[in-house]
This record gives structure tokens, sequence and C-alpha cells, in this order.
């Protein structure tokens, strides 16, 4: 639990690092996303040992952060996957229609920094958040409960692909894609506090090989959702 701990305050600096990029502002948005998502996925851990409802405000900012920045994500990744397309397919996309999404794309920002200059409001936000996450009571997550907790994680990304099966709609598969990516992330987060926590290595390969697969899937269904 300390373990974890320790690696939530460090995601924490990191979510706040990608909000003062200013050289790169797209690649703080998605950096920032991705800190959000993994402290996210954290929480999950200390849920059923902590303050339940201090753990819920922490979370559902966490969501709101994220999600306030998914336009913008969303104008940026349709620039990046038009150019690929392009590539590929350049009787049916032309350099004028992807001059048009750029454009889109930075008047999208352009708009956001000015009712949030340099992200100051999100940057307060998570500093808030971080302070929430530092009183959390992390020595309460035994080994045991960590374990429950990845069961759940895998239960719910099993069901998640077999109705992304049946289904076959872009909601399912996008369902499927984000517990995936919350498996992954609490299975690099487990494999690294045991290493801090000093914990026997014999189930390292394992989890190297799970973590791997799940980023292969990942990978994929992100690039349908990019096409779709």
């Amino acid at each position: 639990g300390l373990a974890l701990g320790t690696l939530a305050s460090k995601e924490c600096r990191l979510l706040q690092q990608a909000l003062v990029r200013r050289h790169d502002y797209h690649r703080g948005i998605h950096d920032a996303r991705r800190s959000c998502r993994r402290l996210r996925s954290l929480l999950v851990f200390i849920t059923a040992s902590s303050d339940s409802q201090q753990v819920s405000k922490a979370d559902k900012a966490l969501r709101r952060l994220t999600h306030s920045f998914a336009g913008l994500r969303d104008a940026y990744v349709g620039v990046r996957t038009a150019r690929r397309l392009m590539a590929a397919h350049t009787a049916t996309l032309t350099l004028g229609l992807i001059h048009q999404l750029e454009e889109r794309s930075d008047m999208f920002l352009s708009d956001a920094l000015k009712q949030d200059p340099d992200w100051q409001h999100r940057r307060n936000e998570a500093m808030r958040v971080t302070k929430a996450i530092a009183a959390l009571d992390w020595q309460a997550v035994a080994p045991q409960l960590a374990k429950e907790v990845l069961k759940q994680s895998i239960t719910r990304m099993k069901k998640a692909h077999r109705k992304a099966m049946e289904q076959r709609t872009d909601e399912a598969f996008h369902r499927w894609r984000r517990r995936a990516r919350q498996l992954r992330y609490q299975l690099e987060f487990l494999r690294k506090a045991r290493d801090i926590s000093g914990a026997k290595k014999i189930h390292a390969q394992r989890y190297d090989s799970r973590i791997k697969r799940l980023s292969l899937i990942i990978d994929r269904l992100g690039w349908r959702q990019d096409f779709q």
C-alpha cells in the first residue's frame, strides 16, 4: 500500500509537469490525460479500504480534468489520423482537407487557452487532487486486497471483451479498450510496487507478459477508435 502511495505521488507530479508544458501543448494534453487515467486506476485499490467519499471526490475531479481536454485531443488526433490515412489513400484525402483539420485543431486550442490561460484553472484543480490523494490511507491497501481488486478488473475486462464481440459496436469496443487500459495500468503499478517493497520476483515474468499482451490489444483498439 505504501508503495502504491509513493507511485501515486509520482504520478501526481507527472500530471502537474504535463500541465505546465509550453513548447508542445498537445503533448502536454496527452500526458495529462494519461496521468489522470493512471491515477484513477490507482484509486480503485484504495476504494475498499479508505474513506470512499474522499476517494470518489478525487476520482470525479480526475475524470472532469480528463474530459476537459477531450475535444482538443479529438481534434488533434483527427489531424494525425487523417495524415496517416492520406499516405495510404491519396485519392480520397487531400492536403486541403488536412489543412482545414489543422486550422480547426488550432482554433480549438486557441479558444481553450483564452478561457483558461496556461491551464491555470486546471493546474489548480490538479493541485487540489494531489493533496487529496496524498491524504488517503494508502497503508490500508494490503496485498490480498490489491489481488482482489486486480481480479475484479480482469473480470470486468473479460466481460467488456465478450460484449464487444457480441455487439460489434463502436461503444462496446471503446468500453473494452477502457477496461483493458485500466487493467494494464494496474498491472504496471503492482509490478513496480512489488519491486519497491522488495517482494520476490517470481511473478515478474507473468506480469510483463500480460502487460505486453494488453498493450497490443489496446493499440489495435486505439487505432480502430481513431479511424472511426
